[in-house]
């Protein structure tokens, strides 16, 4: 009798194994790219956009760390102020060059403020030190785009483990792990050798959370990102553009570093659902669906599918889709005044087995 119980038992377990639905795919880390910027209303690497970052869902964010001339550090994109930056006495554009390099912390006070449609976030450049905070009083990780030791001390002052540092130089990264145990992530296109052995190789002499971070669409391939993965290693792609974000994603990247992206996360505030299930497109047949206009707003698709599809998301994103065998994509955006939609065209007949869109309010 026990025999048959036991017998019994095992049919049972593995009948239930066979019919316990696929775990879902695992979706990477979302960073937002020189904070949430937002249109010409949020400036890039501003207060407000470590503020924004956290209203919108994202892990962390990136952010540029340079010197003023009297070495005070302070977080800008680009060596000189032109292009992000407007003159404090009459909010007017500089005519002239005006290099970060040249200025003292207070001069940079002084005479300059974020450029922005909103006058209320029209604010002086921050310094690290006020990033940080403001990335600690949110709960959003630091990615620290620093050749400064100096900063990666402050940041483990202040962050403690909590942060990210990244930069071309090799040595930098060592010394940035001599003061902490934070993730550390390095550009693979920098070595002599970009294969996955040898970059893992100069991983391995880092020591610790470790991983890479790419611009290169080509070296990211999925046996690539199956590599690093398996061997315990982050990927990191960086300000991919449409579509190749989603590849990135379906290639098995774990931080997707991106300006306008996001993915599906059920913490959000869902406004409305659409749904496709089982439906087999023909070629060129549009299903499409829209919505009003929201001030801060997401859309995120989860489309299940074989054949090839042509996805237009708020009408300015498209995206080629195409499998060969049954699988899942996933993409997403954020938005600020956008009425969502997305429009989908068949380019050969399609099964959609299954295709939620989903809008967020922020």
């Amino acid at each position: 009798m026990k025999r048959i119980l036991t017998l019994l038992f095992l049919v049972g377990a593995l009948v239930s194994c066979g019919t316990t639905e696929p775990k879902q795919e695992k979706l990477p880390m979302v960073i937002a790219h020189r904070g949430c910027w937002l249109d010409d209303v949020v400036p890039e690497n501003s207060i407000a956009a470590v503020g924004m970052a956290k209203r919108y869902g994202y892990a962390g964010i990136e952010c540029d760390v340079r010197y003023t001339k009297d070495s005070v550090m302070v977080i800008l994109h680009d060596g000189k102020l032109n292009r992000t930056t407007r003159l404090v006495k009459d909010y007017s554009k500089l005519e002239k060059e005006v290099h970060l390099r040249d200025l003292t912390f207070e001069e940079v006070r002084r005479d300059y403020v974020l450029a922005s449609s909103d006058p209320a976030l029209r604010t002086p450049i921050p310094t690290l030190e006020e990033l940080l905070a403001e990335c600690k009083k949110q709960g959003v990780l630091p990615i620290l785009h620093s050749d400064h030791v100096e900063s990666y001390k402050l940041a483990q002052k202040m962050m403690g483990d909590e942060w990210v540092a990244f930069t071309i130089h090799d040595s930098l990264l060592s010394e940035a792990r001599k003061i902490s145990n934070c993730l550390i992530l390095l550009d693979p296109m920098t070595g002599k050798d970009q294969s996955v052995q040898a970059t893992m190789e100069r991983l391995r002499k880092l020591g610790g959370k470790c991983g890479v971070s790419s611009m290169n669409r080509k070296l990211l391939t999925k046996e690539y990102c199956d590599s690093l993965r398996a061997n315990g290693f982050e990927i990191q792609s960086s300000i991919f553009q449409t579509p190749h974000e989603m590849q990135a994603v379906r290639n098995g990247v774990t931080i997707l570093l991106t300006d306008f992206s996001m993915m599906p996360n059920k913490a959000f505030p869902v406004v409305d659902t659409w749904t496709l299930k089982n439906q087999v497109l023909k070629v060129e047949e549009v299903a499409e669906k829209s919505w009003e206009t929201i001030e801060c707003g997401g859309l995120t698709l989860d489309v299940d599918f074989v054949g090839t599809l042509e996805v237009t998301m708020n009408g300015e994103r498209t995206y080629i889709l195409t499998r060969e065998e049954q699988g899942k994509d996933y993409i997403g955006l954020r938005s600020l005044n956008k009425a969502p939609s997305v429009k989908i065209v068949a380019k050969k007949d399609t099964k959609v087995t299954d295709l939620k869109a989903t809008v967020y309010k922020f």
